[in-house]
């Protein structure tokens, strides 16, 4: 990997306390330029007839609510990540159009929607009342169909307080929010991974507090796990999190360079993973997801890579190297399993989803 962008997602030992200031800027980027782009909604489609003039209109109006540096105040380290968080939401609106023709070949920048991607519905607005949003930007849903956000409030705006999760039914109707910012049980300094086990409970990772937190399925709190450390069941800065069939909680351990096993209780049963490039190692692990036979795949973000492991976090296989060809990566962040065991990654870097078969 070149060097700038290995100092850009790990850095050496001075670099990490730039890394966490970094890694809050990619949160705020990813999740305000998404609120940018949806209008503060969770779900979109392309209009029918989406031309490239209208394409061009929206990145003036995704511009338009890109705050100037100005704005960007506190230490040198957090006016720094301010600056590249905007200087990144500048640069992903004025792709828009170029995305746009790239998801649609021979359409000159026409949209034209799919049966996979068919408008349904939308919901939420920025604020903070019931059905607003401040930054989501954790999202799971229940097998009846239940929607839960994580709500985590603007990481630079003292004044924002969102930190919360809410609930919605399929439709998008509000249903209940807990939460508030804070680091007492069933409170959350800034709520970013969440998933929900077979029997509706919910799990959230709370990033700053180095915790799980268990909820039943309207809110009500079961239990919490975890402290700053880097001991079985500690954490430093834990982001993904994913359930298997079992109810058995992963979760990637993004500072300390690992994941993590427990049980639906919190009682830790085994870890995997140190710094470093080998297999079976990770620099700053992100997303990870389980797939129907218990299997977990890892987004380990630096190396640029996707790993599979099987439930019990023995080494299986390992695709991707950096770069922007197909089958390369550049920040992979996010990851997801189908029940046909496709595997879909999503990559910051890139600003592209790739899907791979993997039998």
């Amino acid at each position: 990997m070149p060097q700038t962008d290995r100092a850009y997602l790990s850095g050496g030992l001075a670099g990490k306390v730039a890394m966490r200031a970094a890694t809050r800027a990619i949160l705020v980027s990813a999740s305000v330029l998404t609120s940018m782009l949806l209008g503060y909604r969770i779900g979109m489609a392309a209009k029918p007839s989406h031309c490239p003039k209208d394409c061009k209109q929206d990145i003036k109006n995704c511009l338009a609510l890109v705050l100037t540096n100005k704005a960007c105040t506190g230490a040198k380290a957090e006016k720094t990540a301010c600056r590249k968080m905007h200087a990144a939401q500048r640069k992903a609106c004025r792709g828009l159009v170029k995305l746009c023709k790239r998801q649609n070949p021979g359409t000159d920048g026409v949209c034209v929607p799919s049966r996979c991607g068919t408008f349904l519905t939308t919901w939420g607005r920025r604020g903070s009342g019931n059905g607003q949003f401040d930054n989501p930007v954790g999202v799971a849903v229940d097998g009846s169909g239940n929607v839960f956000v994580a709500d985590s409030g603007n990481l630079f705006d003292a004044d924002s307080n969102n930190a919360r999760i809410q609930k919605f039914d399929h439709a998008g109707t509000f249903l209940t929010t807990w939460g508030t910012l804070g680091s007492a049980n069933g409170q959350f300094s800034t709520p970013v991974g969440v998933a929900v086990d077979g029997s509706g409970n919910v799990f959230v990772t709370d990033y700053d507090d180095n915790r799980i937190q268990k909820f039943d399925n309207g809110g009500t709190f079961l239990t919490t796990w975890g402290t700053s450390g880097s001991g079985n069941g500690q954490f430093y800065s834990p982001l993904g999190l994913a359930v298997d069939a079992s109810g058995n909680v992963f979760v990637t351990d993004f500072d300390n360079h690992r994941v993590q096993k427990f049980d639906n209780e919190g009682a830790f049963l085994t870890t995997w993973g140190t710094s470093g490039l080998g297999n079976g190692q990770f620099d700053s692990p992100w997303g990870l997801a389980v797939d129907g036979s218990g299997n977990v795949f890892v987004a380990d973000a630096t190396n640029a890579r996707i790993q599979k492991f099987d439930n019990g976090g023995t080494f299986l296989t390992i695709w991707g190297t950096f770069g922007s060809g197909n089958g390369q990566f550049a920040a992979p962040l996010g990851v997801a399993v189908d029940g046909s065991r496709n595997v879909f990654v999503a990559e910051a870097g890139n600003n592209r989803i790739q899907k791979f078969a993997c039998p």
